[in-house]
Formats: C-alpha cells, structure tokens, sequence
C-alpha cells in the first residue's frame, strides 16, 4: 500500500486508518467537508458521495464509525448504494441521526388529513390530533431527552392520565404524527410508534358506551318540533331518520327514475373503509308510524327532484353544507334534542347525529328484513353491520319471539 503523504499529519493518518480496514474506500476534503469514495474490486461502478461532517481533526472518529456502518451494508447487499446504506446509517445512530423538522412534519400530516385520504374538517384535527400533537412539539422542543416514538408516547400520555378516551385517541394521533414524520419528513424508524407500545403504554380501555336508538315517537317529536322553527332543517331530520343515512351522504344525494320508473334517491358518497370504498347505492326508505298507528309519508324523493324540498342556507343564501359536524351542532341547540339526551343518557345510552342511523337499522329489523338487505341499503358490509350497528332491542327481540309462536 503506497504511503499517503499529503496534508497534516492528522489528514494522513485518518486517510490510511481508511483505505487500511478496507481496500478500495478512500475519503477526501470535498469543499470543506468529508467525501467518500468506492472502487468495488470485481470492477463494478465506482460510487461516491459527501459526508454529513466537516473535513476536520475532531470529526476522525465519527467519520471511521460511520464509514464502517456504510461499507458493512454496502459490502453484505443489504443496501446497493452509498447514499441507501448512509440512510440506513445516520437511521440506527442517535448522534447522525437527521434532524426533523417537527412542526414541518406536524403541518405536512394536517395537510394530508384534511386534503387526502377521509379529508378530515378543521373541527376534527382539532379535537382528535391538535392537542395530542402540540404536546408532543412541546416535549420535543424542551430538550427532555426523548430520542424515539415509545418515549414520546410515554411522555405525552402523562398529561391525560386517567383520562382512557383521550389517551386512546392520543395513541392514533401520535401514531400517525410519527408515521408521517418517517415517511416524509426523514425521522428515523426507531420513531415509529407500534402496537406493543400502545398496548403497553395506552391503560386501560375506554368502557364502550351503548349506542342510542330513537323510536318513531321520539324521532316524529324531534322532527315536528324542528318543523316549527325551521322546515329545512326539519327535512334534513327527514332524510337521515327515513333512510338512515350518514350525516355526510346529505351532500351526495340525487333524486331520480329508477329502473320501475319510480323516482329514488341515489347516494353517490364513497365511504373509505380500511383502504377500500364502498359502492354507491340505492337508499331504500323505511318509514315511521305514529302513535296513531298511521305509516308518516313523506315523499322526500319526489320533492327533491322537483326542486321543492326546502332545505337549510346560510346567511348568504347559498345551501348549508351539511355534514357530522353541522349536523351534531344544530341538534345541539334544539330543546327536543336536549330532552331527548337526557332521556337516553338515563337508560345509559349514547345520543348523537349518528342515531338516526341506528335508529332505522333498528326499524328495519322490527320490520323483518333481512340482515344482508339493511346492510346493503344502509352501503356497507353483513360484517360491519352486525359488529357496528343495533338491530336488536329487548323490545324487538321479544316481538319477533312473540310472532314466531303466535300460532303455536
């Protein structure tokens, strides 16, 4: 091996600690910084490329360490380039790790929630991630220590102590934060928040509340009283109770011949469901009774194409955009909604917009039809319906007992 001569004494012996443990790696002063050279010895292409790290006598050390990481993964194909394996490096080492940008990564996620994938409203980043995540930007930038995804999970959690629900939602919003932040925003794997830290770390599980259903009285008192302050919103209750819709489906509604030239509503919203969308769908209405025992029709379809279903706008006159959380909020002021809370919170049950939902499930299987057909109607699967969805009441439950035996 020929003598290196050139440079300091330091740059001599730091070039030949190099070259000696591995024939054909070579670093230079590259514009003030450490460059890398690779001439493979089975007279493959060479590679090159400029370390993180100033051309300086400090820097020796970390520099063989980091040449060494490099050639192993190079040399054994776990990587087939100097810049993978340098990656790979700088990822398993907390002292060339990259620097993240955090609050950049934290942006970038809000952006792909709210753009991208189930695009999320404002109000929902901010009740299900913001909390969670400004904690987290906190910590990080506070110096505490925390150099991967278990320890700021850990760390975070300790402001929701007791708290199941929010530490639950915490678990997802951080999962995703640092999926993100490794996925686009160069954090390191050792960030990555997995299953057996959540599992560890989240406590114990928020008890699962029981789901309200209305029955026809209930929703017919709702539905009559909002008719007498606000006939548009009165029809929007319509809609969700007669065929069950989510909040969200009210946007994606067209009213039109159906192949008996009967006029329907056809629901073109596709739900995302674990990477998959639903189809859009035929709504099949299932009307209520009053106490009266006479079936309510409401020939909601047919006004819609007409143009003369009268539903809410804005202040400037243009149609409200409804959705869950418009939804959730005007029923939040009404009277009847806040007596109706209180009743279903006194039989432990869970009132929300969503109720209009379970609510006709509920019918539909008072009514007899069959599990595959309400799913079907209602635009998801047998499986997700049984798991997720009321269609059975102690109420039903006893009358479909009670019309099995009646001629018995």
């Amino acid at each position: 091996m020929p003598k290196i001569t050139t440079g300091a004494a330091w740059e001599q012996g730091f070039r030949a600690a190099i070259r000696a443990g591995k024939p054909g790696w070579t670093v230079s002063n590259v514009n003030g910084r450490i460059g890398l050279r690779w001439r493979p010895n089975d007279g493959g292409k060479p590679q090159s490329l400029v370390l993180p790290l100033e051309w300086s006598k400090n820097n020796q050390d970390r520099a063989i360490l980091l040449v060494n990481r490099i050639a192993k993964a190079v040399l054994t194909g776990e990587q087939g380039t100097l810049k993978g394996a340098l990656d790979e490096a700088q990822a398993g080492s907390v002292t060339m790790r990259k620097t993240v940008e955090w609050a950049a990564a934290a942006d970038g996620l809000r952006t792909a929630l709210m753009t991208g994938r189930n695009e999320i409203l404002p109000a929902t980043w901010k009740a299900n991630y913001q909390p969670y995540i400004e904690e987290a930007l906190r910590l990080l930038d506070s110096d505490k220590g925390i150099t991967d995804g278990h320890g700021l999970l850990q760390a975070v959690l300790v402001k929701w102590s007791g708290k199941a629900p929010s530490r639950a939602a915490c678990c997802i919003a951080l999962r995703n934060f640092t999926d993100h932040a490794i996925a686009r925003h160069h954090a390191a794997a050792c960030w990555k928040i997995d299953r057996t830290s959540i599992k560890e770390l989240k406590g114990k599980s928020p008890k699962k509340r029981t789901k309200a259903t209305l029955d026809d009285a209930e929703l017919l008192y709702l539905i009559n009283g909002m008719e007498r302050r606000n006939p548009g919103w009165a029809n929007v209750l319509r809609l969700l109770a007669l065929y069950g819709l989510r909040p969200i489906e009210l946007q994606h509604l067209t009213a039109k011949n159906r192949e008996d030239g009967s006029i329907g509503l056809w629901c073109s919203y596709n739900k995302n469901c674990g990477g998959a969308l639903t189809d859009a769908r035929w709504l099949e209405p299932c009307p209520l009774t009053n106490e009266a025992g006479e079936v309510q029709q409401w020939n909601l379809a047919g006004a819609l194409k007409a143009g003369l279903l009268e539903l809410p706008t804005g202040h400037d006159g243009e149609p409200r955009l409804l959705n869950g959380h418009y939804v959730e909020q005007h029923l939040r002021r009404q009277p009847e909604w806040k007596e109706l809370k209180t009743r279903c919170e006194a039989r432990g049950e869970w009132l929300r917009s969503y109720s209009f939902r379970d609510s006709y499930s509920l019918r539909c299987h008072r009514h007899g039809i069959e599990i595959g057909a309400v799913a079907h109607a209602m635009g998801h699967s047998v499986a997700v319906h049984s798991s997720s969805y009321r269609w059975a009441s102690v109420a039903t439950t006893a009358a479909a007992f009670e019309r099995a035996f009646a001629d018995a």
